[in-house]
């Protein structure tokens, strides 16, 4: 039987149908399966009711005997005809949108009503795109561009402002106290003006003694850090896990590469690039993505820079683009090979020249991942399932420690409250997952570095879906963690990197300044976070890596 586009009212296409369909079950009207039959009055002749009556608003005869025939006329079908129609299986109305199973064709209308798959639109304000039921409410949480923050801050507005009112009162009530204490305050000023000369003569010496403790501490931290280097060995240890070979080199010698995120206002992607100079404390602007890419990952392989999957605005990718630091001009290039999925919230490590893909919410099949993968990063770019990191995760991260893999935290779903602190540890040559003592609580959204034998984490989202300043020093040996002197913003989806003993943090997000463009650094053995120069954008969810050196 020739094919034919189904209507809502003609006879289904027996394409939809599981096996053939028996001849006399089709309308010789549409041609299609029948759909609400009737039947003539004398010969039973089956037709689609819709077909049917249309016929009869220009004839009044049976289509196939050609006797006469009315709308009032037709006939309800036999019993056993609607009995073999009920029981064929069809294919469900949103088979093309993912709906793969069959159903009795009498429960059909019942099972498209229920369906995960049925389209339905996407209720935030000014969208207006269409998803799958079952999708929707992570697309209007998440996803949906025109969703709407939520604000922790409102409930307080209201006591707030009857606070407000009563001190406005107050301060009025008190305003000839407040000009009697100005009067006062008027004459300390006199009294000081009469100090100045003393108090400028003071501050001279003040400054005098500064610059010569300034020249000291300047000599004690090169004393300090020249001690730590030879303490250390060289086994400085990059933000992506892999052991640095070269000679260690001074901090301020090195730039920072920042790279995508969710850019300030909104949540809008950016495909740009920056490099951030420590020494001059300022932003330079490199060659832009060919994608825009939030919640990606990166990694340094060879001396170039490889970016891999993340989110473009629209969907999730499985694109990598890759950046070679010495070639002039600079410019990124698409990387031939591809993740194995459309990933987002993943990460990535390179070990002995193949790169390593964990976790991440896998866009190919709607769920979060659990997988570790391994891609070559030399032609014919194959790739590998390894293993399975004992559950599903997203938001964590993974660092390379003593050539064993270890993968912290994040969380099962999408959401804060269900973040873990479990720890598991991947070994490249057994190509098995264990776990490890669990972090002291649950936290998803770090970022993180390793030094020595440890996993630093910094700030993140805890379980009651509130942003963290707090920093935690994890020992990947005994499992012990340790408090590191808190940030001075608190910070969630932010970047880091170490380089030698220093620890710089960029960007990320808080509920009290939004976006952020500021860069913290702290040197390990310090008691507190110095703030540095912000970079060029505000950056949320991007990814950094150190400049690899010529």
């Amino acid at each position: 039987m020739a094919h034919r586009i189904e209507s809502d009212e003609q006879g289904y296409d027996d394409r939809r149908f599981e096996g053939r369909v028996r001849e006399d079950l089709f309308c010789s009207i549409c041609q299609g399966v029948l759909r609400n039959p009737r039947t003539c009055e004398n010969k039973e002749h089956p037709f689609c009711l819709s077909c049917i009556s249309q016929h009869l608003r220009n004839s009044h005869t049976c289509p196939e005997c050609r006797e006469h025939l009315t709308p009032e006329t037709l006939k309800n079908p036999p019993r056993f005809l609607k009995n073999t129609l009920t029981e064929l299986k069809i294919k469900c109305d949103n088979n093309e949108r993912g709906c793969s199973g069959y159903v009795q064709l009498g429960n059909l209308q019942h099972h498209v009503e229920q369906c995960g798959f049925a389209p339905v639109m996407c209720g935030n304000e000014g969208c207006g795109t269409v998803v799958n039921k079952r999708d929707k409410q992570i697309h209007e949480r998440e996803l949906c561009q025109f969703r709407i923050t939520k604000c922790y801050e409102c409930r307080y507005i209201k006591a707030r402002q009857y606070e407000m009112k009563a001190t406005q009162d107050q301060v009025k009530e008190n305003v000839d106290e407040i000009k009697q204490a100005q009067n006062v305050i008027n004459d300390q000023v006199n009294q000081m003006k009469d100090n100045v000369d003393e108090m400028k003569q003071t501050q001279a010496e003040m400054k005098a003694d500064q610059k010569v403790f300034e020249v000291e501490v300047r000599n004690q931290f090169e004393r300090m850090t020249q001690m730590l280097n030879q303490l250390l060995h060289g086994r400085n240890i990059n933000n992506n896990g892999a052991q640095a070979l070269d000679p260690p080199v001074l901090v301020n010698d090195q730039d920072i590469i920042i790279i995508g995120g969710y850019y300030d206002p909104g949540i809008n992607v950016s495909n740009t690039v920056e490099k951030f100079n420590l020494v001059e404390g300022k932003s330079t602007q490199l060659p832009k993505l060919h994608h825009p890419r939030v919640s990606s990952a990166s990694c340094v392989y060879n001396g170039d820079i490889i970016v891999t999957g993340g989110f473009d605005g629209l969907n999730g990718t499985d694109s990598i683009e890759i950046i070679k630091i010495n070639q002039d001009p600079l410019r990124w290039m698409m990387f031939d090979g591809k993740l194995p999925v459309k990933l987002t919230d993943h990460d990535v490590v390179v070990y002995q020249g193949k790169l390593y893909v964990m976790g991440g919410y896998n866009w190919t099949e709607n769920k979060t991942n659990d997988n570790i993968y391994e891609l070559s990063i030399i032609p014919p770019h194959t790739t590998k399932l390894l293993a399975r990191i004992l559950q599903p995760r997203k938001n964590h991260r993974a660092e390379i420690v003593n050539g064993k893999l270890f993968i912290l935290g994040g969380t099962t779903t999408s959401l804060s409250k269900d973040a873990i602190d479990s720890v598991v540890v991947y070994d490249f040559i057994k190509n098995e997952v264990k776990p490890c003592p669990s972090l002291p609580k649950p936290v998803r959204g770090m970022s993180t570095v390793t030094w020595g034998n440890m996993v630093i984490l910094i700030g993140g989202y805890d379980k009651n879906d509130q942003v963290l300043n707090e920093v935690l020093m994890y020992d990947t040996e005994t499992g012990q963690s340790h408090k590191l002197p808190t940030l001075i913003h608190k910070r969630i989806g932010s970047s880091a990197v170490i380089m030698h003993d220093v620890i710089i943090v960029l960007g990320g997000y808080n509920d009290e300044e939004g976006h952020l463009n500021s860069v913290e650094r702290f040197t390990m053995g310090g008691d507190h976070w110095r703030e540095l120069p912000g970079m060029k954008e505000k950056r949320f969810l991007a990814t950094a890596v150190v400049k690899p050196r010529n």
